[in-house]
C-alpha cells in the first residue's frame, strides 16, 4: 500500500510540473485562436438536477456522479471526406465519456467534444444522417448497422482531423475499444426513438 501511495504521489507531482511547464510556455508562445476548419455545434446545457434532491447527501451524490449533458440546439453538419454528416437538433449527449478523475487532464467538452458528439450519435443509433440530394428528404442513413468498431474508428478519424493531436485520439480510441462495450450494450438496450434532421 505504501508503494502505491508513493507512486501516486510521484504521478501527481509529474502532472503538476507538466501543467506548470505548459502554463509557462503559453506565456511565450503565440497560439492560434481560430480553427476555421470545423464549425462548432450550438449546444444548450442540460441542468444537473441537484436542487430537487431530498437531502444534502443526495445533492452531493448527484453533484459528484451526474455528468453534464448537452442538447444540440440546431442541426449540425460535419464534412467527412466527400460526405456531409448531420447531427439533428434535439440530440442529447455528454461530450466524451471521460472519467471525472481525468478531467484535469482531458475535459469531456474540450478536444474530444466533436468526435464525442459524432461517436455518441453513432453509438445511440448505429447510423448517422448524411446529406443526399437524391433522397426525398435530403438525408440518408449512413453506416446503418455498422457496429461498434466502425464508430470507434470514426471517433479517432474525426478527432485527428478536428484537434490534430493523434496521441490524445489514440489514447481515447484505446479506452473506447477496451471499455466502450458497456456503453454500446447500454445504447442497444435503450433502443432510443429516432430523431430526424428535417
Amino acid at each position: 500500500m505504501e508503494t502505491i501511495i508513493t507512486v501516486l504521489g510521484y504521478l501527481s507531482l509529474l502532472a503538476l510540473l507538466f501543467f506548470a511547464l505548459m502554463q509557462a510556455l503559453a506565456r511565450f508562445l503565440t497560439l492560434e485562436k481560430s480553427n476555421g476548419a470545423v464549425a462548432m455545434p450550438v449546444l444548450i446545457p442540460v441542468p444537473i438536477l441537484t436542487t430537487k434532491q431530498p437531502t444534502p447527501i443526495h445533492k452531493l451524490v448527484a453533484y459528484v456522479t451526474e455528468i453534464r449533458q448537452w442538447q444540440v440546439a440546431e442541426n449540425w453538419a460535419y464534412k467527412k471526406g466527400d460526405k456531409t454528416l448531420v447531427i439533428p437538433k434535439g440530440f442529447i449527449f455528454d461530450g466524451a465519456s471521460i472519467p471525472r478523475v481525468l478531467w484535469g487532464v482531458l475535459s469531456p467538452t474540450g478536444l474530444l467534444l466533436i468526435p464525442g458528439l459524432v461517436h455518441d450519435f453513432g453509438y445511440r443509433y448505429d447510423y448517422i444522417w448524411c446529406v443526399d440530394a437524391n433522397s426525398k428528404t435530403g438525408f440518408i442513413k449512413l453506416h446503418e448497422c455498422a457496429g461498434r468498431k466502425v464508430w470507434d474508428k470514426i471517433f479517432y478519424e474525426v478527432g485527428t482531423k478536428v484537434n490534430g493531436i493523434p496521441l490524445i485520439n489514440a489514447l481515447a480510441w484505446l479506452a473506447l475499444t477496451t471499455l466502450g462495450g458497456i456503453a454500446w450494450k447500454k445504447n442497444r438496450a435503450k433502443n432510443a426513438d429516432e430523431i430526424y434532421p428535417y
